[in-house]
């Protein structure tokens, strides 16, 4: 039943894991592990200088394999959870902070907030996800964007429908 809104409060937790959560942006929620320092911030150089050329915050880097993001999902949901959320057209977007390895280093949620079936997905389900997405997906740093190594941490976002793990199920 969709009933429950556990994002609408500055704190939530999970078993191990607190969140913040932004919801000043008015039609979204962001969630955020509390312990996140980059994820949302922007790019700075490790030399502490500012860049000269404008950064796309790594806009344009592609994960290493999709696989393990769906494997994630298809982990933390059940499938009737699953089908649900995809009949409905709900979408999770996924803001990550690497390293430049493209390895990644914190994970941020964003959903729009008028959705109840989002906002019903329990915080442990984050928790569950950012802990699978921290130990198993990366991105490609291409030789062409070798600068973006040149910087503290390099933030790139994900938009994940729910839509995509139907064919997986």
């Amino acid at each position: 039943s969709v009933s429950h809104n556990f994002y609408e409060r500055e704190i939530v937790t999970g078993n191990t894991i607190t969140y913040k959560v932004d919801y000043s942006l008015g039609s979204l929620y962001q969630i955020s592990n509390i312990n996140n320092t980059r994820v949302g911030q922007l790019m700075s150089l490790k030399d502490g200088s500012t860049p000269t050329e404008p950064v796309d915050r790594g806009g344009g880097l592609d994960v290493v394999f999709l696989k393990p993001v769906y494997q994630a999902f298809l982990e933390t949901f059940t499938p009737e959870e699953i089908r649900v959320l995809a009949q409905n057209d709900e979408v999770l977007r996924i803001g990550y902070a690497l390293n430049e390895t493209g390895a990644v280093l914190e994970v941020r949620f964003t959903m729009l907030r008028d959705r109840p079936h989002l906002y019903n997905i329990p915080p442990q389900y984050l928790e569950k996800l950012e802990t699978k997405l921290k130990s198993t997906v990366s991105y490609i740093i291409p030789p062409h964007m070798a600068y973006l190594r040149e910087y503290k941490f390099i933030t790139v976002s994900q938009v994940f429908p729910f839509k995509s793990l139907l064919d997986k199920l």
